[in-house]
Order: C-alpha cells, then sequence, then structure tokens
C-alpha cells in the first residue's frame, strides 16, 4: 500500500532500437467479489455476556474486553486447518471514535468500503471486526479512526482515489509489534497466517553500508541513482552473481534489503551474491521510466551493467545476472530479460504490471531465460494475466515457473517471496 498514489498517464508508443511497443490502456482493478468479513467470537461472546442483573452484565462485559484487548492482534482461530482458513479477529479501543476502519491490502473493497469498518460493542469503547481468509495469508494494513460527527471521510469520498486515500490515513496497529512499510516509508502493521511461508530473512541494514553510485547525466538520459550490496568478506575481484533489483530507493531505504541478503547467504538459501538497486525517482518519472522498453531498461544494459563490470567482479554467465522487483519494477525485470541479447538471463517479477505491456512476443523473440511470475491471489487481474503469460511461455518450452501467494499488490510479501524468488533463479540446473 502507498498513500501517495497518481492518475495513470495516457498510453503510449515505444520506439527502442527500431522496434515500437504500444503500451495498453490502465484496466481499472476489480473490486474483491466478497469481503471475506464474519461475525466473529467477540461479538458472539459480548451478545452472551449477561448474566442476570445489569450490574453483573456490565461487570462480565468488563472482564470480557479486557481479556479481548489483552491477547494478540489479530488473535487468529485456527480450530478447522482442514478448511484451509482461519478466522482472523481485530480488537480495538477508542472511547472517541465515531467510526474505524481496517485498510488491509487486498481486502478493502473501495465499491464498499464499509464492509471494512469494525462493530462497536454495545456499551463500550472497544470495536471489533473479523475475516475469514487462507491460512497462508500475509498482508499489511492500518486501522484508520474517524473522531467527530458527520460521515467518516471514506464514506463522503466519491471516486478511488480518495476513497483509497481517506482509508489509508491510519496508523499501524498498536497491539501488533509486526511492522512493516510501504514505498514511501510508511509504517504498516502486517498479518501473517499460521501457514504462511516463513520469513526468515526479516532484518534491517546489512553488516556493512551500501556504496552509493551516482551516474551524471547525458545529452541521451537524465542522472541516475544506485545502491550497490556487496556480501561481507568479499573483494571487488571475487566474482560473484548479480541481482539487478528495481525501486532500489525503497529496498536501500525504506525496506532494507541488505540485512535479508546477509541472513540468506549465512544461511545457504543464496549464494554470495552483488546486488544493485536501481532509483526509480518520484511517482511521475517512475510512470514515465520504470517498466517500459526504454528509461530505466536502457539504462541498465547501456550504462549500468558496463560500468559495474568495471567496477567489480560479475559473472560471465548470463544465467547469473537476475533481474527483480515489483509491480513496475516486474515489468522492468521482464524487459531486461526480453530486451537484453542475453545479457540478463533470468527474471523475478513481483506482481508484474501486464495489463500495460503484453510481453509474450518479447520474450519468445528473446534468448532464453529463467522467468519466474509471482502474484497475489487478491489481485485477480494481475493473477490473469500471469497464468496467462506463463501458460504461453511454458507451451513454447521456455523455463517459467508461477507461483501464487496468498496476498494482494503488496510489499508485506514480496520481500520474503523476492529473497526465494533469487535462490531458484541463481541455483544451478537440476538441482
Amino acid at each position: 500500500m502507498t498513500r501517495r498514489t497518481a492518475a495513470p498517464p495516457e498510453p503510449r508508443s515505444h520506439q527502442v532500437h527500431g522496434q515500437r511497443f504500444d503500451e495498453r490502456k490502465p484496466v481499472a482493478a476489480p473490486g474483491i467479489e466478497r469481503v471475506p468479513r464474519v461475525v466473529g467470537e467477540p461479538e458472539r461472546a459480548w451478545r452472551e455476556a449477561r448474566s442476570g442483573g445489569s450490574e453483573a452484565t456490565a461487570r462480565s462485559r468488563r472482564e470480557l474486553a479486557a481479556r479481548l484487548l489483552a491477547g494478540p492482534s489479530p488473535a487468529i482461530d485456527d480450530s478447522d486447518p482442514g478448511s484451509g482458513e482461519c478466522v482472523y479477529t481485530w480488537v480495538v479501543e477508542d472511547p472517541d471514535a465515531s467510526a474505524v476502519l481496517l485498510s488491509a491490502n487486498g481486502v478493502l473493497d473501495v465499491r464498499d468500503v464499509g464492509a471494512s469498518e469494525l462493530t462497536r460493542l454495545e456499551g463500550s469503547d472497544v470495536w471489533t471486526l473479523s475475516y475469514r481468509m487462507p491460512r497462508d495469508w500475509r498482508a499489511s494494513y492500518v486501522v484508520t479512526a474517524h473522531h467527530g460527527d458527520g460521515l467518516p471521510p471514506w464514506r463522503v469520498a466519491t471516486d478511488r482515489r480518495a476513497i483509497r486515500l481517506a482509508a489509508m490515513a491510519g496508523a499501524p496497529d498498536p497491539r501488533n509489534p509486526l511492522r512493516s512499510a510501504t514505498m514511501h516509508d510508511t509504517a504498516v502493521s502486517v498479518v501473517e497466517g499460521p501457514a504462511a511461508p516463513a520469513h526468515p530473512w526479516r532484518a534491517g541494514p546489512g553488516e556493512q553500508a551500501l556504496s552509493v553510485i551516482d551516474f551524471p547525466a547525458t545529452p541521451a538520459r537524465r542522472a541516475w541513482r544506485v545502491w550497490l550490496y556487496e556480501p561481507s568478506g568479499s573483494s571487488p575481484d571475487d566474482v560473484l552473481p548479480l541481482a539487478v533489483v528495481f525501486d532500489g530507493q525503497v529496498w536501500a531505504q525504506a525496506r532494507p534489503l541488505a540485512g535479508g541478503l546477509d541472513a540468506a547467504i549465512r544461511a545457504g538459501a543464496l549464494p554470495p551474491l552483488r546486488a544493485v538497486l536501481v532509483d526509480s525517482g518520484d511517482v511521475p518519472t517512475r510512470w514515465e521510466e520504470l517498466g517500459v522498453p526504454g528509461g530505466v531498461t536502457t539504462f541498465v544494459l547501456e550504462d549500468l551493467l558496463p560500468a559495474l563490470r568495471m567496477r567489480v567482479g560479475i559473472s560471465d554467465d548470463p544465467s547469473q545476472v537476475v533481474a527483480t522487483g515489483a509491480s513496475f519494477g516486474g515489468l522492468a525485470a521482464l524487459w531486461l530479460v526480453a530486451l537484453g541479447s542475453g545479457q540478463v538471463g533470468a527474471a523475478v517479477a513481483q506482481s508484474p504490471s501486464l495489463w500495460r505491456f503484453d510481453l509474450t512476443g518479447p520474450l519468445l523473440a528473446a534468448t532464453p531465460g529463467r522467468v519466474e511470475l509471482q502474484v497475489g491471489t487478491l489481485e485477480p487481474e494481475m493473477l490473469g494475466a500471469c497464468r496467462e503469460l506463463s501458460g504461453e511461455l511454458a507451451r513454447h518450452g521456455r523455463d517459467v515457473r508461477l507461483t501464487v501467494v496468498a496476498g494482494g499488490h503488496d510489499w508485506a510479501w514480496w520481500h520474503p517471496a523476492m529473497i526465494d524468488g533469487l535462490a531458484r533463479a541463481l541455483r544451478p540446473p537440476g538441482a
């Protein structure tokens, strides 16, 4: 999730090395089929907490509220694991609120935002909401409260963007210690189901500082900044695999990737590697240059990779050069394989924005490489596009993997899944 969004510009055509690539018109993301809300145990227990007179009822409910607020947030009922689902229950105490909203990535439906509002337990300062979701669900969320008279702003707003901005204007869950951040370094909470893929790579800054490399502007392009990760104990002469990571400012600052790479290398999940984190600039620049056949694609192939090879040892084996990113960054990773003339041998594309371009033809025309498409069950437009692309690549004998995750368009799962994808991409064939 991010609070700074922009309306998409009109589609355009791109001319790269004599080839024309046309953008497709953006498709409005559909809402989820049904907000998975259920009546949770707090609501049932509250109704049942009547034991005769009003004083006994009040005492019983005070004790119940104390127990609810002393527990974890969210509380997870995994009493029926055979169903593949759990009941996730949030309990929030806010005596001054007139409405409280849970803005969970992939679940909040702007067409029916009221379905994500918490219910106030009668006669109390306690609010609650329960969802039935997969056991392996992982998502970021914030809790947004409205204080004062009148309707909450998410009910007053009339367009999709304004509703989302109002809904996401809240703060992390104070009773949930598991935190994350958006690409603009806004703190969010994270919910993880009992069967969510392990995330042992959750870590902060790396063991050694990232190197900042600035590329000054030239007549052909703007200035660029990248950050270079090198594993502890390595020397510039060591010939290592390389990961090209898009939205580098996020992975260098808001969601430090270096510590996760350190941990994965120590555990043997990743070989020692270098990673170059490529800055995508502000929102308009990101729309203009990330995920298109020119822009950052041209910069990486014509400027960045040659400069890095002069600076440090990078494997000459294309299969050891992997591009990865999420959303527009996932699209950019695919373009590097499609247009890289064999320089980039693998891509780990997370929630790639395939609504913007049809990559089937360019990838089939390119030197074959490994492609992993990772996508969430709660982003149906991208899920369908990824299934279609992976099916076409597989039909033509290409090395492609489709990984489907119980989540939305969300940094909460992109982080662990990226490292897992890099590990698979750099694994020797047949291993």
